[in-house]
């Protein structure tokens, strides 16, 4: 995915973490690794990119997390 960032951890590239109750394209997106989901509780910080190790973090705008999460989506 283009233009998202890398995990400041182990240096892998992000995917765009999704709160909430998942559509069924952001499920079939999930099991293909190209976003995370994190469950219905979102919490007051939440962190907005995962990578494959699991690590998770903030970072970037709210523009580039949803051109991630839109790209996510319509790749299926």
């Amino acid at each position: 995915m283009a233009n998202t960032p890398v995990c400041p951890t182990c240096g892998e590239p992000g995917v765009p973490i999704v709160y909430g109750l998942p559509t069924r394209g952001a499920r079939a997106a999930a099991s293909a690794g190209k976003l995370r989901l994190m469950g219905c509780k979102v919490p007051l910080e939440p962190d907005r990119w995962a990578c494959p190790q699991r690590h998770t973090w903030r970072s970037g705008d709210d523009g580039q997390l949803r051109a991630a999460i839109d790209a996510a989506l319509r790749e299926d």
